[in-house]
């Protein structure tokens, strides 16, 4: 299955076996991670797995998780650079789960003495994963999430292709289940906003904004599946205008491959 067909089968996995996972698909999966592309390819990331199967690794934070093994995403801290962590590590996710292993976001999750600590780089969040105890896959049907019909205003008719795109970027994962975006829709175009956060002090902000680069990815996967062209770029036009209940994010412009 492919990275497409994961978005509608995989979900947050809290409770794993203590099974070791091959070398080589721990390999595979920094490798694979090493090439997907970000949002912002002037941002350096780096990847490192922690192996937990003992027990031994100390997770400090709001919500942790007992695994045998952590991802450390690190990236260097500027503009963007949440929103490009997440939009590239839910990437590895939906790898990892089509390779039959459970994951799940820590959000303010750190882990301490890592060998990525002196990169320069900040750890920006860990990730929890191993063979799940329970069911890796899900039913789509019984995710937990606003319909359609209240993430989006669509202005035109669209095609079974961008609604097959927005059926994908429905179902992506965010911090406490907020989905803190929403969408308006023509035929070839959707503008991308993210919903204001009443607390702008709240380490949810965080959160948010890596939750909006995961939400990306989905859209960005879900085009490419439908054989659409995709490209996301912001507009000056949109940037400069103030929106009552959120701030806008990006345009993605969207055609048939030709």
């Amino acid at each position: 299955m492919n990275l497409y067909q994961m978005i509608f089968k995989r979900r947050s996995v809290r409770k794993f076996k203590k099974e070791p996972v091959p070398e080589q698909l721990l390999k595979d999966i920094l490798y694979y991670g090493s090439r997907v592309s970000g949002l912002q390819a002037d941002i350096p990331v780096k990847m490192e797995i922690v192996e937990n199967l003992d027990g031994h690794v100390a997770v400090k934070g709001l919500w942790k998780v007992e695994a045998p093994y952590y991802l450390v995403f690190y990236s260097e801290e500027k503009e963007g650079y949440l929103t490009n962590a997440g939009y590239i590590l839910e990437f590895v996710f939906l790898y990892m789960t089509g390779k039959g292993l459970g994951t799940c976001y820590l959000g303010n999750t750190r882990l301490p003495h890592t060998s990525s600590q002196n990169s320069g780089l900040k750890q920006v969040i860990a990730v929890a994963f191993g063979y799940p105890k329970g069911l890796l896959y899900r039913d789509p049907a019984t995710a937990k999430r606003l319909p359609l019909k209240e993430l989006c205003v669509f202005k035109e008719e669209v095609s079974e292709s961008m609604k097959n795109i927005l059926k994908a970027v429905r179902l992506a994962p965010s911090a406490m289940n907020t989905q803190p975006w929403r969408f308006i829709v023509y035929h070839d175009k959707i503008y991308v906003f993210c919903c204001r956060e009443f607390l702008p002090s709240s380490p949810f902000v965080s959160m948010r904004e890596m939750s909006i680069g995961i939400m990306l990815s989905h859209l960005t996967i879900a085009a490419e599946e439908m054989w659409m062209n995709i490209r996301l770029e912001k507009e000056e036009s949109m940037e400069k205008k103030s929106y009552k209940s959120g701030t806008y994010v990006t345009t993605a412009y969207i055609k048939e491959y030709k």
